[in-house]
Formats: structure tokens, sequence, C-alpha cells
């Protein structure tokens, strides 16, 4: 029996074939000249959630490529193969709401700001050349129908939103973090949340000092950054939790340290070295 013709075939695929791939760009390529697209999914991190998009959908459509956060991935893949398909029969995405995509709720396609396809979108960047490409976030509202703006929505189906007027709450900026691999919360490895406030040195948070000394405290759970300085350090500062850990990563050997102790070390290139606090003596009546 003959092969059934490639239906996706483009001067871009062309390209690609006309190059030695490998086996992940190869399977991008042959997902493209089979579908028409390839969906990505990009698993969740600690911190941040997961998100999957369409790769090859500005080639084989001449439309938006698209891109939805937060979705588990059998829908979200769901989702983009649907509204991919209303790409290629001419649907704009772009306006009105559209249903039968996700569920018995309706969905909105909103533009996506070009600073998010460079960072969230390697492989639709590396097949179109660039970033110089539309892309479509897929928007889902709560079980009620009701989007992120609007009034009673239901913060469990929060998702970052990527369009260039939005406001950039903590939200997106986590999210954008958690993408980021310069980033701590990249792979956040301390059992508190990245926004738990922990205790400076003045000078630590003015980046006078350097951190030689980090105690997790027994009593309270709390954690302490402190200089050579000590209690010298100019006060106690109350800091977000991946502010310190963002300016030197070498803090993170210390994420097991566990309640009750501390650790401690000469110099900001030196190993740490653990100790337990010792036990508070009673008081004597």
């Amino acid at each position: 029996m003959a092969n059934l013709p490639t239906k996706f075939i483009t001067d871009r695929t062309r390209f690609f074939r006309s190059r030695v791939l490998d086996d992940q760009e190869e399977r991008r390529i042959s997902h493209i000249e089979d579908h028409g697209c390839s969906v990505l999914r990009i698993q969740s991190s600690t911190t941040g959630p997961s998100w999957s998009y369409t790769v090859g959908l500005y080639d084989t459509t001449g439309q938006a490529e698209l891109i939805t956060i937060g979705l588990l991935d059998e829908t979200a893949h769901v989702l983009l193969n649907s509204a991919g398909k209303e790409l290629r029969k001419g649907t704009n995405l772009a306006e009105g709401r559209h249903r039968e995509l996700i569920g018995e709720v309706e969905c909105e396609f909103r533009p996506v700001d070009p600073k998010w396809i460079r960072h969230l979108m390697g492989w639709a960047v590396w097949y179109n050349n660039g970033d110089d490409f539309p892309v479509l976030q897929a928007v889902y509202p709560d079980r009620e129908n009701r989007f992120p703006e609007e009034e009673g929505f239901t913060e469990y189906f929060r998702q970052p939103l990527l369009q260039p007027d939005t406001p950039r709450t903590r939200i997106e900026e986590d999210f954008w973090a958690s993408a980021d691999p310069d980033s701590s919360l990249f792979n956040w490895r301390f059992p508190d949340p990245s926004h738990t406030m922990v205790f400076l040195s003045k000078t630590v948070h003015e980046g006078i000092e350097e951190i030689t000394y980090v105690s997790h405290d027994l009593e309270d759970g709390a954690w302490q950054f402190l200089d050579d300085s000590m209690d010298d350090g100019g006060g106690a500062v109350l800091s977000c939790f991946q502010h310190p850990i963002d300016k030197d990563p070498t803090l993170t050997e210390l994420s097991d340290l566990p309640l009750g102790w501390y650790a401690e070390r000469a110099t900001p290139s030196a190993p740490w070295v653990r100790h337990q606090h010792d036990p508070e003596e009673p008081e004597i009546e």
C-alpha cells in the first residue's frame, strides 16, 4: 500500500529537511508536516504552572501561534488542536468568545506581548527563525464563565495574562521568574514558599556585606541571613525569601537546614559549616 501524501509541506519544512536534524527537531517537523502544527507541553515547576503552545500554525495557516497556561495536559492539547482547526477554517479567534473549545465554557484569544514569546516559546522562535510572528493566548474563564477581570471570578482559575497592556502583578512576575533559569524560582528548593518573609541584617539588605551566617530558628521557623557583624549589622530588615537567594544562589545549599540549626562560613566562597543551636538554659527560680 502506497504511503499517504503528507498534508503540510511548506518552504519552511523543506528548509529544515535540507538540514541534519536531531531527534527532537525531527519530531517537531514531522508533527507539523502531518498535522499542521506541533503542540508542546512545558511542565510546571515548584513555583509556576505548566504551559502549552503551538509550533507551525503561523507557517501553515498564516495566522497566529497559540499558547495557554495552567490547564491539564490533555485539556490544553485538545484546546490548542481544536483552535488550530478553527484557524484553518478561517475563523478569526481574536474576535469575540468561542465555545466548545474547552468544556462548556467560552474562551478568549488575546494577543501576546513579544517579550513573553521570547521567554516561553523557544521552539516556535526556533521554527520561525525569530520572534516576529503573532501569538494569541487562550484565556479561559471559571466554571461560571467569568473571566479573570470580571467580578466574582474564582481565583482557582487565575492564570498569568501575557497581553502588552495587562498590569504585571505578582502572578505574572512569579510566572516569569519560574521560567527563568537565572531565577531562584526556576528550581525553588526551600520548604517555605518563596514569598515568605525572612530577616536580613541591614548591611546585607543594602549590599554592603555578604551573607556568612544563616539560622533556621526552632521556635517560629524563621530564617535569618546575616553577615560577619551579626547584631552590629544595622538591625533587622524584612525581605521576601527569594531576594537573598536570587542574589546568592549558593544559599540554596542550605535549603535542607533543619529547624533549630544554623550554618556559617568564613567567607562567601568558603563551604558552609552546620551546627545545632544549643538548647536554651532553663531559668533558675
